[in-house]
Formats: C-alpha cells, structure tokens, sequence
C-alpha cells in the first residue's frame, strides 16, 4: 500500500451520458455500450493508421517486411497504445474499497460495481473483440493459442456486466505492465539490425522475462487463488455459469502464459549461446 495509497480512486463515468440509446438501460451492458463499440472502433483505427502511416515514417524498414509481418507489426502498435491506455485507466480503481476491502467484503469484491469501473471494463471489452476479430481474420497466422486467450478475455470481461468480479479490473490487467516489454521485443528481432541497440535489446529482453513472470505468472496463479477464495464465501449467490468459467479460463489463461514463458526461456538461452559462439 506506500506504492499506492496515494493513487486516487474515481467513481464516475463522464461519458455515459453521450450514450445515444437506449434512454433507460435495463442492464449494466446496455448502460455502457457505446463505450464497447467506440473502444472497438478506436483500436480498428489504429491499426488502420499504422498500415498507412507506418510505411512513410520507417521506409523501407517496414515496406520490405513481408505482408503478413506487416499486418503484426500494425497489431502490435494496437497492442502497445492498449497496454499504455490499460495500466493508465487502472490505476483510478487499485484503491477501491470493493477491492481493497475484500477480506471483509467479499460480496462487494464479486458483485460490486462503479461507473468508472464499467467503463475500464467497457474500453478493455472493446479491445478484446477487436483482438478476437484479429484472430478469427488472421487465424492462419496466430493460431490456436491466441484465439482462445481472445475468447477467453471477452467472455471475462464481457460477464463483468453481470456485474461479475468488476473489482478486480486492476489485478488482472496489471498482466499488461509486460506487454511494452513484449512488443519492443518483437520490433527489435522485426526491424533491420541497428533500429535498436544491442543494448537497449538486452535490457528489454531482461525486463520482458522478469515482469512477464512477475505479473502473469507468479501473480496470475496468486491472483486467482484470492479471487477463488472471494467466490466461495458467496457461491450460492452466483449462477454457476459466472464463476466455474471464469475461474477455469483464468487457469488455463495462465497455464498458456507458463507455456508462453518457456518459449521466451528457450529463445533467451540460444541467443545466449549464440551470442558467446560469436
């Protein structure tokens, strides 16, 4: 808590009342949806300008990347203006009572809700279906293992209507305090040799595996143990269709980073390796 005790907490959503219909809104998602679908609109966007700005501000950096390397480098300028955006809009809900209070409350914990958390919700439901979207478009290049992590996020934060574990906006997208770590990592080994240097490359590599394991990792699995123990006070409160995924697909999504971070291990090692050869 001295890290964030000073972080402030907001309550309100200044833009629901640009919402165009429905003029009383019988449920949480009908109250925000027009943040949903601004969210999904802006994330196209981006991407949109990247494919079109991209190739005069690099040259041929980015004109001689082949065009399915061209369609990720644009998905992970999406990806790093979402990850900026995610740990900004967080930061406002770490302090909560619904969230720091859980021990006491778990009630709140699980079933709480706030504007401004519906709307962390709404901007981050966005971004996932636009990166379901991106997934079920461009399947033949990201495969499996990215298309179930975006319907896993969805139908997550798509349930936090209910409302379901909206207090929890902040514990599980702080997992996105490694993504610039990632997404440099990919441009270093995209780019010509030189864009970055060694060094820089290094750096990042080292931070890229200690916050990876740190926040999706070690507290991924920590995570969902405390959120676990939130549920079970209140389980016969819930339907079973709320906790049962959410709980399993916040497994599986870890058990997927786990596997994700061997890969990362791997690569680490024969570049080592490679690297002491030289």
């Amino acid at each position: 808590m001295f890290l964030t005790g000073s972080l402030p907490v907001f309550e309100n959503d200044i833009f629901l009342k640009y919402r165009p219909f429905p003029e009383n809104p019988s449920n949480l998602f009908l109250l925000h949806w027009h943040e949903v679908f601004a969210s999904f609109l802006f994330y196209i966007t981006i991407q949109y300008l990247s494919a079109h700005f991209s190739p005069i501000v690099l040259g041929d950096a980015y004109n001689k990347l082949s065009r399915k390397t061209q369609i990720n480098f644009d998905i992970h300028v999406v990806s790093m203006v979402q990850c900026v955006l995610s740990i900004g809009l967080l930061l406002p809900t770490w302090n909560h009572p619904h969230y720091q209070n859980r021990l006491h409350d778990p009630h709140s914990s699980i079933l709480g809700y706030t504007p401004y958390g519906g709307f962390v919700c709404a901007i981050s439901l966005g971004y996932f279906l636009w990166d379901l979207y991106v997934c079920l478009k461009f399947y033949s290049l990201f495969g499996v293992g990215f298309l179930f992590h975006g319907f896993a996020a969805v139908y997550v934060f798509g349930t936090s209507f209910y409302p379901f574990c909206m207090p929890w906006i902040p514990a599980f997208l702080l997992f996105e305090l490694s993504t610039p770590f990632v997404n440099i990592n990919w441009f270093a080994n995209r780019l010509p040799k030189g864009t970055f240097s060694d060094k820089t490359v290094m750096i990042n590599g080292l931070m890229l595996l200690f916050t990876f394991f740190s926040v999706r990792i070690a507290w991924g699995f920590y995570a969902v143990y405390l959120l676990a123990i939130d549920m079970f006070q209140i389980w016969d409160q819930l339907p079973w269709y709320l906790p049962v995924p959410v709980l399993a697909l916040n497994v599986l999504l870890d058990t997927l980073n786990v596997y994700w971070f061997s890969k990362m291990v791997a690569i680490a090692r024969k570049t080592l390796k490679k690297s002491k050869t030289d």
